[in-house]
């Protein structure tokens, strides 16, 4: 059995992230039974000129260049978590492979390393479990140097990262290393634990994204809010909730949505690069509205009062890797989805979601969705939604390290 135990979250995204978040939401969860020590993704020299004047940068000050008021609590529902600020870290992405980079890259292993150790002393930690979630270049596992060692250093694949130009240049063989020298290795679709499998010739578990099952029930049960957007339509919504990536939306879909569904309103909902949708001629449409990104609280609202969910992704070797968050989030507050058939993750909610592997297709969907009576596939989607509810995938994460820890003589 496992004892007590404190876990170390770090990833890509910070915890102040706007939009949902896969390590963010693993944090609030496991904060719930545990206490947990958010590590935000240091911020380099660069990011200064960018992030001089924004009020997360300012918070942060005295941390980033004097290593004091490190932490910070974070209230979430049923718990909090420690919100972990490292100092400021160099930039070393846009060098080569090399012995520059890697003697560079020392220094921000450095910074971790010394967070790390930090907390363990601050807050006399016994026991830990480390979660990487999709950093490999930074701390992809827990050195032996850092003592008490963790009960396991987990490293969590969530995209097919030689496909995300930035990250590639260097994750790509750090994505390698990291599956084969941490304890645990986890991917969030099918697809990529097979690839890691092959690769780095090891069993890596599948343990999909979820969703805040509590949280997005509440656009069913709640007499939430109407968003002040939909004060001003005129038209009923379609939305989509998320980044809007260039490489995983189809844009020429989406123009088709909007031109044959012109008596509704096209939300998009979450961040997006305004060169993006612009070079597509995007902002021209009438009824598309991309109205930038809102807190996670927020969404359930914002699906009450829209008719059917959406997920125009393409079909690449990018997308055939994912397992959207947004899924299961839809699915618990009850919305229709129609979604691209990209991948053999979303090919599994075929039972309750409506599928299309052609734009004809989609917009034919489409139409059946907007006719559908919900209430016919609630139950149905509401039962898929809770069975993939956070909660089930900590307590799926927990046995997996439990038999590592008792095999491999981590528990005391």
């Amino acid at each position: 059995m496992l004892p007590l135990y404190d876990v170390f979250m770090f990833g890509l995204t910070r915890s102040d992230y706007p939009l949902s978040s896969v390590s963010v939401a693993w944090a609030k969860e496991w904060a719930k039974t545990n206490r947990v020590f958010y590590i935000d993704r240091p911020f380099s020299l660069k990011d200064i000129r960018k992030e001089w004047h924004t009020p997360k940068f300012k918070k942060r000050l005295n941390a980033l260049f004097l290593g004091k008021d490190t932490y910070k609590t974070i209230a979430v529902e049923q718990g909090d978590f420690v919100q972990v600020t490292p100092l400021l870290s160099l930039p070393v992405n846009f060098l080569p492979q090399g012995k520059l980079y890697n003697w560079l890259n020392q220094y921000n292993q450095y910074v971790m390393h010394r967070a790390i150790k930090k907390i363990i002393k601050d807050y006399q930690v016994k026991n830990y479990v480390y979660f990487n979630s999709f950093h490999p270049v930074i701390c992809p596992f827990i050195p032996k140097q850092i003592q008490p060692y963790p009960l396991a250093s987990i490293y969590q694949s969530l995209d097919e990262i030689s496909e995300e130009p930035y990250i590639a240049r260097h994750g790509i063989l750090a994505e390698n290393a990291a599956m084969q020298n941490c304890d645990i290795a986890i991917g969030t679709s099918t697809k990529l634990c097979e690839r890691h499998e092959q690769t780095s010739h090891r069993k890596v578990h599948l343990l999909a994204n979820a969703a805040d099952y509590e949280l997005f029930e509440n656009a069913l049960n709640k007499p939430l809010v109407k968003p002040d957007e939909f004060t001003r339509f005129t038209k009923p919504v379609i939305i989509y909730t998320g980044h809007y990536s260039d490489l995983r939306l189809d844009h020429e879909l989406v123009k088709k949505i909007t031109a044959a569904f012109t008596d509704y309103e096209i939300l998009f909902v979450g961040t997006y690069v305004q060169e993006d949708i612009e070079r597509h001629k995007l902002t021209e449409i009438p009824n598309l509205h991309f109205i930038g990104s809102r807190p996670i609280e927020q969404l359930p609202a914002y699906l009450k009062y829209s008719k059917v969910a959406i997920i125009p992704y393409k079909s690449n070797s990018l997308t055939a890797g994912i397992y959207p968050l947004k899924i299961n989030e839809y699915l618990a507050a009850g919305i229709p989805c129609v979604s691209s058939d990209f991948s053999k993750d979303i090919a599994g909610f075929k039972e309750v979601i409506y599928l299309a592997n052609t734009h004809n297709r989609f917009i034919d969907c489409l139409k059946q969705a907007l006719l559908e009576n919900p209430q016919e596939r609630l139950a149905q989607r509401m039962q898929v939604a809770a069975s993939n509810s956070w909660r089930m995938r900590i307590n799926k994460l927990e046995n997996i390290v439990e038999d590592f820890a008792e095999l491999n003589g981590r528990i005391m």
